[in-house]
C-alpha cells in the first residue's frame, strides 16, 4: 500500500498531524496505531476532561534541546484550533484550556471527525516492526504487512503510561536509525524519598511551599497541596518539580516543605508561644495540632529531638525557636521518580541537534519527529498536550506544502 504521508501513532501529535495534511490536500494520509483504538491516552488526560492547553504560553514554559518558539508561534491558540473543528473550549481561572463540555471524548471526536472528513485513514491494531529509508520514501514494516510512504511523521509517543499503550518500544525504530536520542526520564509524577519517613504520613495530604534542592542550591519552589504516600511525596506541585532531578545523582537532591508559607517564621514562632500559654498541660503533639496534622506534627518533633509527650510547657526559647523552623522547612531526601506508570510524561527524546527547523530529521529527508517523542517537556497544566498538538501541525504543514508545491 501507497501513501503520501504515513504517521505512526494515533494519539495527540499524530491526529492533529493526519487532519493537518489531509485539509491541506494530501490524498492518501493513513494513522498506524498499534492499539485497538485511536487516542486512548487523550481520553485519560486531565481526569478524562481533557486540560488540552494553557492560557498564556510561551517558549519560556518548555524545555529540552528542540527549539519550540516558531511552532508555538505559528499554532497560536489551541482552543481556536478546536473551534474550526466544531469544539467549543473554556478557560479556568488557572489559565488550564478544557472541552466545554468538560469530557476527553469530546476532543477526541472533534479530531477523528475531522480526519474522517478529510479521508485520513485509521489502522488500528497495526504494530510497525520496521522502518526503513528506500530512495526518497520510506518503508513502514507492521505485522500485518509493508506500507510505502512519500513521507513519515513518528508521534509515538514516549514511554509515561505503558498502561494506555505508550511504552517507549518504538523509539527501537529510531535507534536502529542511529538517531539522536536524548535519555528517556519519568516526569510529571511522584517523587521517591525515604519510606521510613514517609510511611508514618501516608494518606495524609497538607498545603505547603515546596522546594527542590540540588546540594544547597533552591532549584525551583513550587506551592500546593502535597499528597504523603508510603513511598513518595505526590501532588501537581511535586509533579512540577520531578523534571528538575536528575536521576543519575538522586542523593544530591532533597525536598523542603513550608507547612506555614502564608506566615513568616518570627510570627510561627510567636504564635507557638501564644500556644502553648493556651494550652498550657497539653504535651506537645497537641500543641502543634493547631497548626499540622497530628503524624506532621511528631514528625517535626522527632526531627527536633523533642518526644511527642512531652508538656508543651517544658519547651524553651530554644526548643519552640527549633519547631518554627522545621515548620518552614520540614526536609526529605530524594531517593527517585516514580516509575513509568504512575508519570504523565516523558523527558528525553529526539535531540534538537538531529533536527531541521521543520522537525524533520537531518540525515534521514521525509522523516519527522513530533509530539513527546521529540525532546521536549513542560510542566502540568496543558503544556504537554499544546506541544503535541503544534508540533504535529507544524511538521503536516510543511510535508503537504512541499508535497503540493514541489
Amino acid at each position: 500500500m501507497e501513501y503520501q504521508l504515513i504517521i505512526i501513532g494515533g494519539g495527540a501529535s499524530g491526529l492533529a498531524a493526519a487532519l493537518t495534511a489531509a485539509s491541506y490536500g494530501m490524498e492518501r494520509v493513513a494513522v498506524l496505531e498499534r492499539q485497538p483504538r485511536v487516542g486512548k491516552k487523550i481520553l485519560a488526560t486531565g481526569n478524562g476532561r481533557c486540560n488540552l492547553s494553557h492560557m498564556p504560553i510561551a517558549p519560556e514554559d518548555f524545555s529540552g534541546s528542540v527549539p519550540v518558539a516558531d511552532i508555538l508561534a505559528e499554532f497560536g491558540d489551541a482552543s481556536l484550533f478546536f473551534e474550526s473543528l466544531g469544539l467549543c473550549c473554556r478557560t479556568d481561572a488557572q489559565g488550564r484550556v478544557y472541552p466545554y463540555s468538560m469530557t476527553a471524548g469530546a476532543v477526541l471526536d472533534a479530531l477523528r471527525s475531522a480526519c474522517e472528513r478529510c479521508g485520513v485513514e485509521e489502522h488500528c491494531n497495526t504494530c510497525v516492526t520496521s522502518l526503513t529509508p528506500c530512495g526518497s520514501r520510506w518503508r513502514v514494516g507492521t505485522e500485518q504487512g509493508e506500507f510505502l510512504a512519500d513521507a513519515v511523521i513518528f508521534a509515538a509517543g514516549g514511554y509515561a503510561a505503558p498502561q494506555l499503550g505508550t511504552d517507549g518500544s518504538a523509539w527501537e525504530l529510531l535507534r536502529k536509525l542511529s538517531i539522536p536520542l536524548a535519555a528517556p526520564k519519568p516526569i510529571l509524577c511522584p517523587i521517591r524519598s525515604d519510606a521510613d519517613c514517609l510511611r508514618p504520613l501516608k494518606g495524609l495530604r497538607a498545603r505547603a511551599e515546596v522546594t527542590l534542592y540540588d546540594r544547597n542550591h533552591a532549584v525551583s519552589t513550587t506551592q500546593g497541596e502535597v499528597q504523603f504516600t508510603e513511598t513518595a511525596l505526590s501532588g501537581i506541585c511535586l509533579f512540577d518539580l520531578s523534571g528538575l532531578v536528575d536521576v543519575s545523582r538522586c542523593g544530591d537532591f532533597r525536598i523542603a516543605l513550608n507547612l506555614c508559607p502564608e506566615r513568616s517564621e518570627g510570627e510561627i514562632t510567636a504564635m507557638l508561644y501564644a500556644f502553648q500559654a493556651v494550652r498550657f498541660g497539653a504535651d506537645c503533639e497537641a500543641m502543634l495540632s493547631g497548626i499540622v496534622q497530628k503524624p506532621l506534627a511528631r514528625r517535626i518533633l522527632k526531627e527536633c529531638g523533642i518526644r511527642a509527650a512531652t508538656p508543651c510547657d517544658q519547651l524553651d526559647g530554644k526548643k519552640i525557636a527549633a519547631i518554627s523552623q522545621k515548620l518552614h522547612c520540614l526536609q526529605f531526601p530524594v531517593t527517585g521518580l516514580a516509575d513509568w506508570k504512575q508519570a504523565q510524561a516523558t523527558a528525553g527524546g529526539v535531540m534538537g541537534s538531529a533536527l531541521d527547523a521543520h522537525l524533520q530529521v537531518k540525515v534521514h529527508p521525509n522523516l519527522y519527529i513530533t509530539g513527546e517523542a521529540a525532546d521536549v517537556h513542560s510542566i502540568c497544566g496543558g503544556y504537554h498536550l499544546h506541544w503535541s498538538w503544534a508540533s504535529g501541525v507544524w511538521a503536516a504543514k510543511h510535508i503537504a506544502e512541499r508535497s503540493l508545491c514541489p
